[in-house]
């Protein structure tokens, strides 16, 4: 059995990971409760330069051609506000405490349904934490909740980080060491 290192051991990433909206922001909040913790994945179309007499894949003709990152988690949290969350392309009314959808909801969706950031916080063994931040995001799974006998109700969110196209030397995501967990103010 080869040997592990120190390092190795103490980067072991443990726990299920908190994860909050518009964290560092003002209106910053906990997601939860969630079940089965957090997933980060990101991924890069590439796409490889073909020319004539190329033995196989070559080193330096490789093109990024996007690059898209998610969070997947469930959630039990079913306030009108997570299922406005889950449900972006609706029209949520906070003080009415209705979310509705009508004709004029289809197109463009606003601005205002996408969150700044959705930030999820992974410990390891050392103590530290994996801080994983997705900018502009916004869940664009389908949306559904069941009422279940003896059992939860689940949100499931697919939270999509997107590009600014106004801004194109903003992050898409931020992945980071942190040393201790700071909830925000």
């Amino acid at each position: 059995m080869p040997e592990l290192t120190t390092e190795q051991l103490e980067n072991i990433q443990i726990d299920y990971g908190l994860i909050y909206t518009n964290y560092g922001e003002l209106d910053s909040a906990l997601l939860g409760p969630t079940r089965g913790g957090g997933e980060f994945k990101a991924n890069a179309t590439v796409r490889q330069i073909e020319f004539d007499g190329q033995k196989g894949m070559t080193k330096g003709t490789k093109v990024v051609e996007d690059i898209n990152a998610a969070l997947t988690v469930v959630t039990l949290d079913t306030t009108m506000k997570t299922l406005a969350m889950a449900m972006p392309w609706a029209t949520y009314d906070d003080v009415g405490g209705t979310i509705t959808c009508k004709t004029a909801n289809i197109g463009i969706i606003p601005s205002t349904s996408y969150l700044k950031n959705v930030t999820m916080f992974a410990k390891t063994i050392k103590g530290e934490y994996r801080k994983i931040t997705l900018y502009n995001a916004m869940s664009e799974k389908e949306f559904s909740l069941a009422a279940k006998p003896k059992g939860e109700g689940e949100v499931s969110l697919e939270i999509n980080a997107h590009w600014d196209a106004t801004d194109d030397t903003a992050n898409l995501f931020k992945v980071e060491t942190v040393a201790d967990l700071t909830p925000p103010v």
